[in-house]
């Protein structure tokens, strides 16, 4: 039988180590200190978030101006909530991301088939930098790895529709993060530290759900 805790402790400090130091300060916090300087709207702060976009390979495909109508967008979005209230509930955090989303598709053309740009990872990724302490990353690794853990400890598997996969992977990420935050939370003083425990949970399914493991 498949110990799911063991495999997640062993795999705390590896997180905790890419997370930790240089990795937050170069590549998050310049971002996430950005949204929360509202009403700043000078270039560099419209930088700091472009550059976290790109690190995370979510504006790919997209023209410069495409690119400046979005990075405009999620601005004016941080500057119309209060970003120190974190939402707590599922419906809280659905309806911001519906409403961040929807922001951002309205400035980006569709694919070359037509069909709308899937700004689902995207989206998920600017609403963790606005409260990032209670919204988790979507990505297709992380997906996987939802699965993966859902299969292990017999809970309902997340069905990942293209039209609507943030919905069931939040349903299912809620679900599993409280198992495993105080493992998270024991294991900072342990090795490199991380200040959001919900980032290195993250990186704990980026690592499950990869092609090596």
């Amino acid at each position: 039988m498949v110990d799911l805790n063991q495999i997640v402790e062993r795999l705390l400090d590896e997180a905790e180590k890419s997370y930790g130091g240089d990795f937050f300060l170069k590549n998050d916090s310049p971002a996430i200190d950005a949204l929360n300087d509202r009403g700043n709207n000078s270039v560099e702060r419209q930088n700091h978030v472009r550059s976290f976009l790109h690190y995370y390979s979510v504006l790919q495909g997209l023209n410069k101006s495409d690119e400046t109508a979005i990075v405009n967008e999620i601005l004016e979005f941080a500057d119309s909530h209060d970003l120190t209230k974190s939402p707590s509930s599922t419906e809280e955090i659905l309806e911001l991301f519906e409403d961040l989303h929807a922001r951002c598709s309205s400035k980006v053309h569709p694919n070359k088939n037509g069909k709308p740009r899937d700004l689902t990872s995207l989206t998920s990724k600017i609403l963790w930098c606005c409260y990032p302490d209670t919204i988790p990353m979507f990505d297709s690794r992380a997906g996987h790895a939802l699965c993966v853990i859902s299969h292990l400890m017999g809970l309902k598997r997340p069905t990942l529709n293209r039209e609507s996969r943030y919905e069931p992977f939040l349903a299912v990420w809620k679900d599993l993060y409280p198992h495993f935050e105080s493992m998270i939370a024991e294991n900072r003083g342990r090795s490199v530290g991380s200040p959001h425990k919900v980032r290195v949970f993250d990186m704990i399914l980026w690592t499950i759900g990869g092609p090596d493991f």
